[in-house]
């Protein structure tokens, strides 16, 4: 029988048996800024060994749903659909270890998909890359906004809290992003990466990366890169600084 889950904290000791397949979703449990209209259903409230964790995003244009969701037997899939149905007109993304066979079956409705390549890089593993810092800026809640007039609140909370860079060009323009989207107490997960594509291939993604990771590996910390499987600049930049293949996902959406 699956239930809602009111103690968010409960569910931590079942995500962190996998914290590099997990890291977003425990990050946004332990920073609580990041919850935001969320939901978590488990199938059993002692040991949370399947669970649909749902987060709502809105914008002035749209919702949107991001979706987590381990399940293994066909039962729990058909419940935590249900309580998908009532959703399936808003935007739905649902990241998941679940068989796709049983997506198809329970969440016709999910038509599109593609892979997630979650890779990690430990103190052993890690390769720092130099090149470009000389451009590279800490990005901070008080310099944002010179770069970024829409910048989001969330975005500006986060600068507070995890390293995220920036380059900048000849111009003073930010043209390149990278940096830590989700931090626990064990991993982090690189994020906001993004170069114009007039910048790209030329080892700046690299650099902001290397520069938002190294310190946090360096305190013991995994990190955590991933990537869709057709994202191959992507991947380079993560196998360029030491993140090894870890696990793949399935991701579906309507």
């Amino acid at each position: 029988m699956v239930v809602e889950l009111r103690d968010r904290n409960r569910i931590l000791p079942r995500l962190y048996e996998d914290f590099v397949t997990y890291v977003e979703e425990i990050s946004l449990i332990e920073e609580k800024y990041l919850w935001q209209n969320v939901r978590i259903y488990v199938n059993d409230q002692n040991s949370c060994q399947e669970f649909l964790i749902l987060r709502l995003a809105v914008s002035p244009k749209r919702k949107n749903i991001s979706v987590y969701m381990t399940a293994e037997s066909s039962a729990t899939v058909q419940t935590f659909s249900d309580v998908l149905k009532e959703k399936k007109k808003i935007n739905v993304h649902v990241q998941t270890t679940t068989r796709e066979a049983h997506i198809r079956q329970f969440m016709p409705w999910l038509t599109k998909s593609y892979t997630v390549r979650y890779c990690c890089a430990t103190s052993t593993s890690f390769q720092p890359h130099c090149q470009h810092q000389e451009k590279a800026i800490r990005l901070t809640a008080e310099n944002i906004k010179q770069f970024n007039l829409s910048a989001s609140p969330l975005f500006i909370k986060r600068l507070k809290t995890a390293p995220v860079y920036g380059y900048v060009n000849e111009h003073k323009e930010l043209i390149a992003t990278s940096g830590v989207g989700f931090l626990t107490k064990k991993s982090f997960g690189i994020s906001y990466t993004e170069t114009r594509p007039e910048y790209r291939c030329q080892g700046i993604a690299k650099c902001l990366t290397s520069l938002a990771s190294e310190p946090l590996i360096k305190k013991g910390l995994i990190g955590i890169y991933a990537a869709d499987i057709t994202n191959q600049p992507s991947l380079r930049v993560a196998r360029g600084l030491g993140f090894q293949p870890y696990r793949d996902l399935k991701c579906f959406y309507n």
